[in-house]
């Protein structure tokens, strides 16, 4: 058993502060909204069609709104890391708190990695490229975007980078991430106390097993990723909004 001194420092479990993402407050977003009202005077998509303008002012807009409810959708995933109040137990959850950490996981990063996705697509769409969905991808968009927007996304990529690399990894090898120093207890003290009869011991460490703490261990680890990642990729966006814009402007127009 280990002594004392070869214990690892505890991990922090004081929340941090909750990032809400505002996904709709860049004024391009505002006014592909606006122009969006011009719908309402036809009764078809194909009438609507007969004018260029109207069309490539409705196309934008649908593909906008998904981009912007995948950034707004982040939201759904602080709820999971923030919950309010922390449940003192889980009986009657149909999951452990492990396996909460776990699905938690999987839906951030699925969800963030995509916001990028889906801007590839709003790209194709703004600029008018013509690519099918999955051919949507930064090296098919390069020959025909500035110069100013292929390195602007490409700097979007390397914030994404480690994160994106998790989930490929995540989904393609089904590598798990450690929430704690001891995952293999936590897991097992979870699964036994959460949905079976409780558990009580020690940890690899010599230390009494306590599965709230290690709970709340996961949770912050996860949120110092969400806060960081997203604080992050807002500010990428709104730069990226705003080539969108000009280009818009002058297809629009």
């Amino acid at each position: 058993m280990a002594t004392a001194a070869q214990k690892p420092p505890r991990a922090r479990t004081k929340f941090l502060k909750r990032h809400i993402i505002k996904s709709d407050f860049h004024g391009f977003i505002g006014r592909i909204y606006e122009l969006g009202i011009v719908s309402l005077n036809f009764d078809t998509y194909e009438e609507l069609s007969v004018y260029p303008d109207c069309k490539y002012a409705f196309d934008t807009g649908s593909i906008l709104k998904s981009l912007t409810y995948r950034m707004e959708s982040l939201n759904l995933v602080g709820g999971m890391l923030w919950p309010d109040p922390v449940p003192s137990s889980f009986d009657g959850f149909p999951i452990s708190r492990y396996d909460w950490l776990t699905v938690a996981t999987d839906v951030f990063l699925m969800r963030y990695v995509s916001v990028v996705d889906c801007a590839l697509l709003l790209i194709n769409q703004v600029f008018e490229i013509g690519l099918k969905t999955k051919q949507c991808r930064l090296n098919q968009l390069k020959p025909h975007i500035s110069e100013e927007l292929y390195s602007h996304m490409n700097e979007i990529f390397s914030a994404q980078n480690q994160l994106r690399s998790e989930r490929n990894i995540r989904v393609h090898e089904g590598e798990e991430r450690s929430f704690t120093d001891d995952d293999t207890t936590f897991k097992v003290a979870s699964l036994w106390t959460d949905l079976g009869s409780g558990m009580i011991g020690h940890d690899r460490f010599g230390r009494k097993i306590n599965i709230d703490r290690s709970f709340k261990e996961g949770l912050v680890s996860l949120q110092r990723d969400f806060n960081r990642s997203t604080r992050l990729l807002v500010k990428l966006l709104d730069v990226y909004y705003d080539i969108l814009w000009d280009e818009f402007e002058e297809r629009f127009g």
